[in-house]
């Protein structure tokens, strides 16, 4: 029974890690995100940010990848559903990545 669980989470973490991996290997946005994120880690530690402010710093950090990330699968599920112009996907897609741009700019 023990077992079974490890093996679940240790599939649910190796499925995780190969989503991660393929994003950024796949995804130049993805990659941007991971770009700003260091510039900005760096940015803390060169002007002498505290702890608490480079804590703030990385948690905004990875709040911004990780939607990057279901912005990313978002749009990519939405171009499976339609190749063409779509009004109602352009929407989904725009709010998706709007909230990208909300968690970036704060």
């Amino acid at each position: 029974m023990i077992s079974k669980l490890i093996d679940k989470v240790t599939r649910k973490f190796r499925y995780a890690f190969e989503g991660l991996k393929e994003g950024f290997l796949r995804d130049d946005s993805i990659r941007i995100q991971f770009l700003f994120a260091l510039l900005a880690v760096s940015a803390s530690i060169l002007f002498g940010f505290t702890s608490q402010e480079k804590a703030v710093v990385l948690c905004f950090c990875g709040l911004v990848i990780a939607l990057e990330y279901v912005n990313s699968s978002i749009e990519k599920l939405a171009d499976l559903v339609s190749t063409r112009p779509n009004s109602r996907i352009k929407y989904i897609k725009d709010l998706a990545a709007a909230s990208v741009l909300v968690a970036s700019l704060t």
